[in-house]
C-alpha cells in the first residue's frame, strides 16, 4: 500500500497481537478477503463489522492509534449484541466518546481522516443536511 489506513494499519497490529490469521479475520467478520491488503481505505460497513464483532477493541484506539488497543477495567464498555444495524451499531460502539474529543481531533486531523472513507462520508453527509437545513431557512 502506497499510504497506509490507520484503520488498516490499526487491524493488521490486532489481528497480528491476537495471532489472528487474515483468512480467520474475513471469515469470522465477513469483511470481504483481501479488504486490508487493497490500496482503498476502509468503509463505514468494514469498520463497523471490525468494532462489532471484536468488542474488546478501544474505539478511541481504533481511531486515532493512542491509548490502550483493549478495553480495560478503566476504559471498558459493557458489550452490546450487535443489532444488524450498522449505523446503530457504530454509535454504541462510540457512544462513551466525548463528541468534544472526536470533534477536536477531527480538527486535528481533517486531511488524514477525509482520506478514509468512513469519515469522508460522515462528513459529507453532515454538511449535505446542514447545507439543505440552510436553503430550508431561506
Amino acid at each position: 500500500m502506497n499510504k497506509e489506513s490507520t484503520f488498516k494499519r490499526n487491524i493488521l497490529q490486532f489481528i497480528d497481537y491476537k495471532g489472528i490469521s487474515k483468512y480467520d479475520f474475513y471469515k469470522k467478520t465477513s469483511i470481504t478477503r483481501g479488504v486490508l491488503d487493497s490500496d482503498s481505505g476502509l468503509s463505514e460497513d468494514n469498520a463497523t463489522k471490525f468494532l462489532v464483532y471484536f468488542t474488546e477493541i478501544n474505539p478511541i484506539w481504533f481511531l486515532t492509534g493512542k491509548g490502550e488497543m483493549l478495553l480495560t477495567n478503566n476504559n471498558q464498555q459493557q458489550p452490546t449484541a450487535a443489532t444488524g444495524d450498522l449505523e446503530k451499531d457504530l454509535v454504541t460502539k462510540f457512544a462513551n466518546i466525548s463528541p468534544r474529543d472526536i470533534a477536536f481531533y477531527s480538527h486535528l486531523k481533517l486531511d488524514i481522516m477525509m482520506q478514509e472513507p468512513v469519515f469522508k462520508a460522515l462528513i459529507e453527509n453532515l454538511a449535505t443536511k446542514r447545507a439543505l437545513e440552510l436553503l430550508k431557512e431561506k
